[in-house]
């Protein structure tokens, strides 16, 4: 059931696994990855004020840890997917805050990420096809003035895609599945042009301004907690430097979208790769940027608190996507401010810590 203690430094982004929503502050995203035999396992930091990790089969945990109503509908979920990447994590926790279980606001939020992953889904779709008809040479403005959600749009449209086919040499069903495809992963990173960032973008963008928080907080709140907020930051930084990257190459490979058709085998295999490394980077980043943003309206002792237990969570790069051991540096930051750090939950006794749960659970009330 538990694996004990180890030393943890996962050299990919499956190995570190996926963060979930937790409401239970123990448990607070902790991380779900494929283990032995293709068995879920859930990472559990500082279960003591020690250094390890500990490794806990994934159905073991409601017997470790006393759960909230949400977490165990949440656990159930994942158990029954055997969900381990960010995209189906995701999908899982929104469902579990839809039934209200974390409170109203959760409830209300989640509805709403999901009707704008619908959405963005949908001017996804509706721009490529622009994008593909410009790159044949088959713009129309009739096709615009009439709106593709009309019949006459969607009349239009069917015969510029049939044009557009016929140039790229290739059956206009086959044009449609490809475009389908390119939607499905291209939504939630969103396009170089979209009037509206995808979710990942959106994500990037808020990290930054993450960043910049913990840098002005670590220089005007004098604090033990203060080189803690500068190794976030720090953390943060080389995050965005690589996600920059990734987002550019994802962008002009999308922009590309004439020859993306044509080299669709080794072409599509790439940007699907970059779409997903968009999410692995971004993933649990969410969560601390949006508790960064609620601990705002907290006192300077409480914001303290916010930061030691944001890097108790903190997504550590694994060693084959950074040159720099974070790993190692982050043990050397909490073997230095081990005092400022506090517990959440008494693990022994699976005494809840209803303050921490509520914030956790305004978290949850921001639109995911």
């Amino acid at each position: 059931m538990l694996k004990g203690a180890i030393e943890y430094a996962p050299s990919t982004f499956e190995e570190r696994g996926a963060a979930v929503a937790f409401t239970t502050p123990l448990l607070s995203q902790t991380r779900v990855r494929c283990g032995e035999r293709s068995k879920l396992e859930v990472l559990i930091p500082s279960l003591s004020q020690g250094m390890g990790i500990y490794v806990v089969a994934w159905k073991s945990v409601p017997d470790m840890v006393s759960m909230t109503m949400h977490d165990r509908y949440l656990h159930d979920l994942i158990v029954k997917e055997e969900a381990c990447s960010p995209y189906e994590i995701r999908r899982a926790t929104l469902r579990a805050a839809r039934r209200g279980l974390a409170g109203p606001k959760a409830a209300q939020a989640a509805r709403r990420a999901l009707d704008e992953d619908d959405e963005q889904g949908t001017l996804t779709h509706y721009l490529l096809i622009l994008s593909i008809l410009k790159a044949v040479g088959l713009e129309s403005p009739e096709m615009l003035k009439a709106g593709i959600d009309t019949d006459e749009g969607q009349r239009l449209t069917r015969q510029l895609m049939t044009r557009a086919a016929e140039s790229l040499r290739m059956d206009a069903t086959l044009l449609y599945a490809r475009l389908a495809d390119i939607a499905s992963v291209t939504a939630p990173v969103g396009l170089a042009h979209s009037p509206r960032p995808g979710r990942l973008t959106r994500g990037l963008n808020d990290l930054k301004g993450f960043r910049d928080g913990m840098i002005d907080w670590a220089r005007d709140v004098p604090s033990d907690a203060a080189p803690v907020a500068e190794f976030c930051a720090e953390v943060a930084q080389h995050t965005i430097a690589i996600g920059e990257k990734v987002l550019g190459d994802f962008h002009r490979r999308i922009d590309a979208i004439g020859p993306l058709m044509r080299d669709w085998d080794d072409a599509f295999i790439r940007v699907r790769t970059q779409a997903a490394r968009m999410a692995w980077l971004l993933d649990g980043w969410s969560h601390i940027t949006g508790a960064w943003e609620v601990a705002q309206a907290e006192d300077r002792q409480q914001q303290a608190a916010t930061v030691n237990d944001l890097f108790r969570i903190l997504p550590l790069l694994p060693r084959r996507e950074s040159s720099r051991d974070f790993v190692e540096d982050s043990k050397q930051v909490k073997m230095a401010h081990r005092r400022s750090v506090r517990m959440l939950e008494d693990w022994r006794t699976g005494q809840m810590d209803i303050d921490a749960i509520r914030r956790i659970e305004a978290v949850k009330a921001r639109a995911p």
